[in-house]
């Protein structure tokens, strides 16, 4: 009996032993459900809009959507303004303004205005809460409404620089009059 007991006891210690020396448990794999992008965010804008996206992580759901969607717009109006501008740009080579500072002050102007604009054209076309708790919200603006907006913007800068070139004309003429005086 005392045999049995001993062996028992052994058993145990060695089953105790292997069992504290197996390999640590492995760590848990990520969860198959983790979604840290919204399901739109590999879609593509159709030719005639521009899309801008915006994110973030707040414990305010409401506020979260706010801040998204404006980062969205200014995503969206920074790239109509780098657009906006590189064309502009490439006007100004090709027709010889590159050299006027005032015309390369207005494309700068245009630029500035573009993306401090307030796209009221934009309407938000997806909203999406990921697994991690960060919103998304993209906007959408129609090329058409920017096209109107940008040159309402571009008229006035051009108005601005058409009176710069008329006052330059203006004093130009007095200072012809009072020579010949």
């Amino acid at each position: 009996m005392k045999k049995i007991l001993v062996l028992f006891v052994v058993l145990f210690v060695m089953a105790f032993i292997i069992g504290c020396a197996s390999a640590p448990a492995a760590p848990a794999a990520p969860s198959a459900n983790l979604q840290i992008m919204p399901s739109w965010f590999n879609q593509v804008a159709p030719p005639d809009e521009i899309w801008g996206v915006g994110f973030i992580n707040l414990q305010n759901a409401s506020l979260a959507m706010q801040t998204a969607t404006a980062s969205a717009q200014t995503d969206a109006a920074r790239q109509l303004g780098s657009l906006v501008k590189a064309q502009l740009v490439n006007y100004a080579n090709e027709s010889g303004l590159q050299s006027n500072p005032r015309s390369m002050i207005a494309i700068e102007n245009i630029e500035n205005n573009i993306v401090n604009m307030n796209l009221s054209g934009a309407v938000v076309n997806a909203r999406e809460q990921t697994s991690d708790g960060t919103w998304w919200v993209r906007v959408a603006v129609k090329k058409a409404e920017v096209s109107r907006q940008v040159n309402s913007i571009v008229n006035n800068e051009m108005a601005d620089f058409a009176e710069f070139r008329a006052d330059q004309a203006l004093r130009r003429l007095e200072a012809e009059l009072n020579r010949s005086r």
